[in-house]
């Protein structure tokens, strides 16, 4: 896109799941978005969120890659389908914010990094937390050595879902399981603290089979240790509820972020001297409660107007580095999903 356009972002929206709803609240909180269309395999439930969200259309995923009024496309479908939608997307000449996990392994990243660069646009994988003014806030305070060295980050994020859920969480043909949907946060998180990736990681898993014998990640529990000696100790899972707080231990102090993938405040400990920051999602339209998803959406549109195709912040490599992570994990605990079975990934 020029870079020197002066409308709106004019966005499509793959998908209307619940995400796709929460992603909304966030966009009616900014003045540089319109959101055009709505696109989903089932035409009635795309219906109910535009009709919900006054969204002007609903259309196939071919009309919307084909539509001139839209600029860029954020697909939030199951993670299965993320390839193929990007794909299209892109080969089209869309721009792409593109849901977490952004593939289910490391080999479909590359192949959507490859498409980017052939078509010239702009992909980035929606690691949403990365735009919080609190990790804005923890990282300034470990570049400038408040806490000393950072030696050992400890994050959970699990939740339990019920025992009879039928949802894509607990479906091997979905890419279910703790580790791609609540495990992606954590590495994420490390790569955040850390700024590069680990030596080695090794963990264990408790798996849960279904009829067809394939499987999916109730909880797990892995350790990431890096050049210096530093660790990110993780757990993540979809059958036990924790405290999602994250840890980052140094050598003078530490910080602590509760609800680490969504934070709004942070506390800092250095000896007897202790520091809480509170920064609330700002709230702009009634009735309308965003829980972060304007950060993330402005920082696109920004990144739009300005031409840029690979982001900074989020670059391809951390990425694919994240899902190369996930990939020996996964092999570690002998957990393969159908889809990459019948492609002959993994």
């Amino acid at each position: 896109m020029e870079a020197k356009m002066q409308r709106k972002i004019r966005w499509g929206i793959m998908g209307a799941g619940a995400v796709v709803q929460r992603w909304i609240k966030g966009a009616m909180q900014l003045e540089d978005i319109e959101i055009k269309a709505i696109s989903s395999r089932s035409t009635a439930s795309a219906k109910e969120v535009a009709d919900k969200w006054n969204i002007p259309f609903t259309m196939t995923y071919d009309e919307m890659v084909e539509c001139s009024d839209i600029d860029i496309v954020y697909i939030a479908v199951p993670h299965t389908a993320h390839r193929e939608l990007a794909l299209k997307a892109m080969n089209a000449g869309k721009n792409v914010l593109l849901e977490k996990p952004a593939t289910i392994n490391a080999e479909e990243f590359q192949e959507l990094i490859a498409c980017a660069k052939l078509n010239n646009v702009f992909l980035m994988e929606a690691v949403w937390t990365r735009f919080f003014p609190v990790i804005q806030k923890a990282l300034s305070y470990i570049e400038n050595g408040r806490i000393g060295e950072v030696r050992t980050i400890e994050s959970n994020f699990s939740f339990r879902v019920a025992d009879n859920d039928k949802s894509r969480l607990t479906d091997p043909l979905r890419g279910g399981g703790g580790l791609l949907d609540t495990g992606v946060y954590n590495l994420h998180f490390a790569h955040m603290v850390y700024n590069k990736v680990p030596i080695c990681m090794k963990g264990m898993a408790s798996m849960d089979t279904d009829a067809c014998h394939f499987q999916v990640d109730e909880q797990a529990a892995y350790i990431g240790q890096y050049d210096c000696g530093e660790l990110a100790v993780m757990m993540s899972g979809i059958r036990t509820e924790t405290l999602h707080t994250a840890y980052i231990y140094g050598t003078k102090g530490y910080i602590v972020i509760p609800v680490f993938w969504k934070p709004t405040e942070l506390e800092v400990v250095v000896g007897a001297e202790k520091e809480r920051i509170e920064i609330p999602v700002l709230q702009k339209v009634n009735g309308v409660v965003d829980e972060g998803y304007q950060y993330e959406i402005s920082y696109v549109n920004k990144c739009i107007r300005a031409g840029i195709k690979e982001s900074p912040d989020i670059p391809w490599n951390v990425t694919l580095n994240v899902l190369k992570q996930m990939d020996s994990l996964r092999k570690d605990w002998g957990l393969s999903y159908p889809s990459e079975k019948k492609g002959g990934r993994l």
